[in-house]
């Protein structure tokens, strides 16, 4: 029986996986996990050609020293074409005291030793040693000394009991004190800047705040880098006031973008916008933007102010004006709105909003002049790399907008004057998965329903439409809605639409994509998922600094008499 124990041990710690003949044979009481990392370093060894035995043997015997095995011994034999190695660890070494000092300050040693995770008892292991000496010299620095840093540490051991003893010496420096925060130049409004400091003035000094702060500035719309300095500490006893000094680096304030579309179902178009920042020293940003496309054209003017009341809190104001021509209706339109968002957390932001707009619209039958206010909850989860370009992620958001219609109403051939309230809301999934360094899959879903009014009660920009280069490409504008007894677009009160992309990056410039898409919108408050029409396309991507060119070719699946065979879109940024 004990003969069988002792060939079961031996099995369980001779690694059988050797690399090039070599191998390693770990006795005694050591564990499965060591002798696994052993033989790790032998196979990188031999991979890098690095085939020297005893070079190698070194390699073993200092790893098992860093483990805490100060008496360990290897053993090489080459009596066969490959060495082979006898590794006997020995007992492992613990620490019987841990000690900090820190230059007679007995509160820094404190702060640096609770930051110690050594304890008596532990291993002697070279990694928990600098955990251990970075942790407690992190903690000097993000608890009043950010100027403190590690002297040297002494590590004995007593090969007597295999016992270790471990001193970390640091020097602390000067114990500090926020003082006041001043800002080195006057475009910024220094109470706003100051707003944006993690600490009050009085607080003990922490390294972590300094580059939370400065992280904060950088944040800023406009500010393309920021600095954040204590002034040089005194010699004196006791904790000292150091002032805080923010330089910044002002983004550019003026900034103009244009772009374009053009599509065989939704016609061309052209937009220009103009950034103004900084407007009053606050951050805020002035946001210009026209539109003249064959569709839809408009002004809209929106004003916002970050960190507005709060940290975080972003405050935005709109006025817009707008025509939209189409085979449902014609509108011309003016409004403004207000929106309050929050984020909650890195990835999730909530936000309150306010509109008013006043209408006019008109249709095949009748004209109708229209004044709707409506309220906006929203919420967004984004955990996406890139806004703009994003390859990995997710995006969930909601929107419920209860809303007020007074003014004319409508019945299915008649006007009205009355008032109308319904329930809108809307919720939009997107995913971005990368299966390879050029291949990345992305979809989309969205869905919305109107509840609370019949469907010729509401206006028609305030239905639902589906079809074209926004919903599902390769039908015609709106073309998935529907129709009254006559054939012309009417809208719904609901609708689904989804979407499903490879995108695949040939080079730094050139990618393609292959997509489906499919949408519906229908009468009912519930989405019809059997009404959804579906069409496929490829496109081609031209990759620009800061967005792709679009190029997208797509035929309808479920044609109908009318529908084109192809539908063509160009314009800037992916789809979705």
């Amino acid at each position: 029986m004990t003969v069988l124990r002792a060939l079961a041990i031996s099995a369980c710690l001779t690694l059988s996986a050797q690399a090039h003949g070599q191998s390693v044979t770990v006795s005694g009481d050591a564990n499965a996990e060591l002798s696994n990392a052993l033989q790790s370093l032998l196979d990188e060894r031999t991979k890098t050609g690095a085939v020297d035995a005893q070079a190698s043997a070194n390699t073993l015997l200092r790893y098992l020293r860093s483990e805490g095995y100060y008496t360990a011994r290897v053993i090489v034999d080459q009596s066969e074409d490959a060495p082979s190695f006898q590794v006997t660890p020995g007992e492992l070494f613990r620490f019987s005291s841990i000690a900090v000092t820190a230059q007679g300050q007995d509160y820094a040693r404190s702060v640096a030793r609770d930051a110690i995770a050594l304890q008596a008892g532990d291993p002697v292991r070279a990694a928990d040693v600098l955990s251990a000496e970075t942790g407690g010299l992190r903690a000097l620095r993000n608890s009043g000394w950010p100027d403190a840093r590690l002297d040297h540490r002494e590590i004995t051991v007593d090969h007597a009991d295999a016992s270790g003893d471990a001193v970390f010496i640091y020097e602390p420096g000067s114990e500090s004190l926020y003082g006041d925060v001043s800002l080195d130049t006057d475009r910024w409004r220094a109470g706003f800047i100051r707003r944006q400091a993690p600490f009050e003035p009085g607080e003990r000094v922490s390294r972590a705040q300094l580059r939370t702060f400065e992280s904060r500035l950088e944040a800023l719309e406009s500010i393309s880098g920021a600095a954040v300095t204590l002034s040089a500490p005194v010699d004196q006893p006791g904790p000292q006031r150091r002032a805080v000094t923010v330089s910044a680096t002002p983004a550019p304030r003026h900034v103009a973008e244009a772009g374009f579309s053009l599509s065989t179902s939704e016609g061309g178009g052209v937009s220009g916008a103009y950034k103004r920042r900084n407007l009053f020293g606050g951050d805020e940003t002035l946001d210009i933007s026209l539109n003249l496309a064959t569709v839809l054209s408009g002004l809209t003017v929106e004003l916002s102010a970050p960190h507005w009341r709060r940290l975080g809190q972003k405050l935005t104001l709109e006025a817009h004006t707008g025509r939209e021509e189409t085979d449902a209706y014609d509108l011309l339109e003016a409004g403004v709105g207000a929106r309050v968002s929050r984020p909650l957390s890195e990835t999730l932001t909530v936000s309150l909003g306010a509109n008013v707009t006043s209408a006019h619209s008109e249709t095949d039958t009748l004209d109708l002049n229209v004044y709707t206010g409506s309220i906006s909850l929203g919420a967004v989860w984004d955990d996406r790399d890139s806004a703009i370009a994003p390859t990995d992620g997710y995006l969930f958001s909601v929107d419920v907008s209860p809303a007020v219609v007074t003014g004319d109403t409508a019945t299915q051939d008649s006007r009205t004057v009355g008032q109308t309230q319904y329930l809108r809301t809307v919720g939009e999934a997107r995913t971005y998965q990368r299966l390879s360094s050029s291949l990345i899959i992305a979809g989309r879903l969205r869905a919305g329903s109107i509840v609370g009014a019949p469907l010729y009660a509401l206006p028609p920009e305030q239905r639902f439409f589906a079809g074209g280069g926004g919903s599902a490409r390769g039908y015609e504008y709106q073309s998935l809605a529907p129709r009254n007894e006559a054939g012309a677009l009417i809208g719904g009160r609901s609708i689904i639409e989804t979407s499903i992309e490879a995108r695949w990056r040939r080079s730094r410039r050139w990618g393609g994509v292959v997509f489906v898409d499919s949408a519906a919108a229908g009468r009912d408050e519930t989405p019809d998922f059997g009404a959804m029409r579906s069409a496929v396309g490829f496109g081609l991507r031209y990759y620009l600094d800061f967005a792709p060119v679009r190029f997208d070719v797509a035929t309808p699946l479920d044609p109908v008499s009318g529908d084109p065979e192809l539908q063509v879109y160009i314009g800037l940024g992916e789809a979705f």
